[in-house]
């Protein structure tokens, strides 16, 4: 049985996950975070964000990674939408593998990632939601 906290509600602590899939202001508002959402349920994953996300009341604080926030340690990080400012990097740099997905081919978070798509996380994530969908069914 998995542990499940009322201050981080449904699904994998933060602190704890071994995979975590993140987004920030790429997203776009908060009215868009489903697809982020859905993919961290099918990988098992907890769910972060970037601090302006946070700050501006998109997501909880709890879900704040980086420098004034939680550092995590995952064995996956994938970063929507994040330009990964040195702040946000400071609490993701033990991640064991960093795959960021963001439109702006000069986003800083390009230089610390293993893996890079530059893309419109609009029309990137329903395909990898459809990927690892098919990869879990295969399983």
């Amino acid at each position: 049985m998995r542990e499940v906290r009322e201050d981080a509600g449904e699904g994998v602590p933060l602190a704890e996950a071994e995979i975590v899939v993140s987004a920030g202001r790429g997203m776009k508002g908060p009215e868009h975070w489903g697809p982020v959402e859905e993919l961290a349920a099918i990988l098992g994953a907890a769910t972060a964000c970037s601090r302006p996300v946070s700050d501006i009341g998109w997501r909880p604080h709890h879900e704040h990674v980086g420098q004034t926030g939680l550092t995590v340690r995952p064995n996956l990080y994938i970063a929507i939408g994040i330009s990964g400012a040195i702040q946000h990097l400071a609490g993701v740099n033990g991640s064991k593998t960093i795959v960021v997905i963001n439109k702006d081919p000069e986003a800083p978070f390009f230089k610390a990632a293993d893996y890079g798509i530059v893309g419109d996380a609009f029309e990137i994530l329903p395909r990898v939601i459809a990927g690892a969908k098919a990869f879990a069914a295969s399983r």
